[in-house]
């Protein structure tokens, strides 16, 4: 296989430059990019990653004498390869008891609360995202981060949806779905406000992603637009797969090959892996570009999301194209 991600070429490619990125260029012309949050940035301004959660909560567990030392061993073990399964298990040791159950609820909310020493840093990560003025803002993450740089700059076309909550699911139905566009923000597994509802466990995934009522079919088949997958790793990629797949039945139909790109961390020895798996992602739409984190950890996605906004920045028309093209018209 041709080494594409040998690192030179990875700092090529984190230019953004037009020549190898034509449908992202194309897109901020048109006003026409949605960016999809994931882990890696909220890692940045302190809360936890999947598989960090995980180990955190077994080791609560094991403080409270809810696990043994061994139990604790071979849940930590487990915490990189598979977080989702441990926090299941975690979960269901917990859920029959209401001090258990409160412990659990406590060690999540604790792993994503928002410190405020970080305000500074999340207002200066957030203006950045801002920056690059996509459509509309889609998250897996639960961490209130974007609604707290909201607070200071809200637009008031915005609009906050939640795609756990009942009442939300409700208003985005009445609407026929048309959310994704004025800068609006998506919470797609819930947040912090309602961590009784948001996408936890297996069986929580599971029973959301089985979509009985259609409504992420509905929602995603509704969405116009090149998405832009910022901060995911590879652990997390089923559930671009799973969200993803949907969106992409609705583009085959016009021809369109490339629908987005994945800007994802990795270490120097997942790159192999990363290359294997790239071809599959290509192959329901998706261009893959790995930026890696050996040296500064995921305050690298800082300076990638900066090489973004400046290619961007140059592609898009300024002022004066606009006001030009008005004359001519």
């Amino acid at each position: 296989m041709e080494d594409v991600f040998s690192r030179d070429e990875i700092v090529n490619l984190l230019r953004f430059q037009e020549e190898d990125f034509l449908e992202l260029h194309q897109a901020a012309k048109d006003d026409n990019i949605i960016l999809f949050l994931g882990a890696g940035l909220a890692k940045m301004y302190g809360c936890l990653l999947w598989s960090e959660m995980a180990r955190k909560l077994s080791e609560i567990l094991l403080n409270n004498k809810i696990i043994s030392y061994a139990e604790e061993d071979i849940l930590s073990k487990e915490s990189e390869s598979d977080p989702r399964k441990v926090i299941s298990i975690c979960y269901s040791l917990c859920k029959n008891e209401r001090k258990k159950l409160n412990i659990y609820k406590k060690t999540i909310k604790d792993s994503i609360k928002i410190n405020k020493s970080e305000s500074k840093n999340i207002n200066e990560i957030y203006e950045l995202i801002f920056s690059i003025n996509p459509k509309a803002y889609l998250t897996t993450n639960l961490d209130l981060g974007i609604k707290s740089y909201l607070g200071l700059n809200a637009n008031p076309n915005q609009r906050i949806y939640n795609c756990t909550s009942p009442e939300d699911k409700g208003v985005i139905e009445e609407i026929g779905y048309q959310i994704f566009k004025d800068g609006n923000i998506i919470y797609l597994h819930g947040n912090y406000e309602n961590i009784e509802n948001s996408i936890l466990t297996v069986d929580q995934y599971l029973e959301y992603y089985s979509d009985k009522e259609n409504f992420l079919r509905k929602l995603f088949s509704n969405i116009n637009g090149f998405i832009v997958f910022i901060g995911y790793g590879l652990s997390e990629w089923d559930v671009i797969e799973k969200i993803y797949k949907i969106y992409k039945s609705k583009k085959e139909s016009f021809g369109i090959e490339i629908t987005g790109c994945l800007l994802s961390p990795v270490f120097t020895h997942e790159i192999t892996k990363f290359k294997l798996e790239r071809s599959y992602y290509e192959s329901f739409g998706i261009k893959s570009i790995p930026y890696l984190i050996d040296d500064e950890g995921h305050k690298t996605l800082r300076r990638v999301l900066e090489n973004l906004k400046k290619a961007l920045d140059k592609t898009r028309p300024t002022t004066y194209d606009i006001f030009k093209e008005i004359e001519e018209i």
